[in-house]
């Protein structure tokens, strides 16, 4: 029944925001684009301490490519690729390398996920929920969606011994320590 309940929940809340531009709002936009923006000086300062070897950044991946690099493990796998053009494409960017063997081999994969504005909410003493009742909104899914380009990138590298994926977490619903926030009104909230 809770999974049936938050399903409708993330469609109406899907609906009342128009899509998939109300999903992410201002504060996760721009974590997602901090995130691509430390990836071009990470790029910038690898480039600065190897200058023999050559870096490239990409945005996206195929998902064509990564089905290869499946088959390349085994004839088995990487058999369907349901749409031609799709690709993933992580909020930092991804950063490669290139081997002895001409071959670009990733040296870093980097995302953010924001996720929940309790805080600002109880400062704000704005109150959430459905009859707008609560202190704290219940939790979204942004660990879930993370989790698509995760096995995506895996999926990639699983010949490589590494796996150079950086998952960036900003947001109330990530908190590792318990806080006390005093509304307007003087009543203190705490977030566990």
């Amino acid at each position: 029944m809770t999974k049936k309940n938050q399903s409708k929940r993330l469609t109406n809340q899907h609906k009342e925001s128009k899509g998939v531009v109300g999903i992410f709002g201002d504060e996760a936009k721009s974590h997602d684009i901090t995130v691509g923006k430390i990836s071009l000086f990470v790029i910038e300062q690898l480039k600065k301490e190897f200058p023999q070897l050559s870096f490239q950044y990409k945005t996206s991946i195929k998902k064509e490519e990564i089905n290869e690099a499946l088959k390349k493990i085994d004839p088995e796998l990487g058999q369907k690729l349901f749409v031609s053009n799709s690709s993933i494409i992580p909020d930092g960017g991804i950063i490669e390398v290139k081997d002895d063997n001409g071959n670009w081999r990733i040296v870093l994969v980097s995302e953010a996920k924001h996720q929940g504005k309790d805080i600002e909410n109880i400062k704000a003493g704005k109150l959430v929920g459905a009859k707008n009742d609560q202190d704290l909104m219940a939790a979204g899914n942004a660990i879930e969606r993370s989790h698509k380009n995760i096995s995506e990138i895996a999926n990639l590298m699983l010949s490589e011994s590494h796996f150079p994926y950086v998952l960036f977490l900003e947001g109330s619903n990530f908190l590792t320590e318990t806080i006390s926030i005093k509304r307007p009104d003087g009543r203190v909230v705490t977030i566990e």
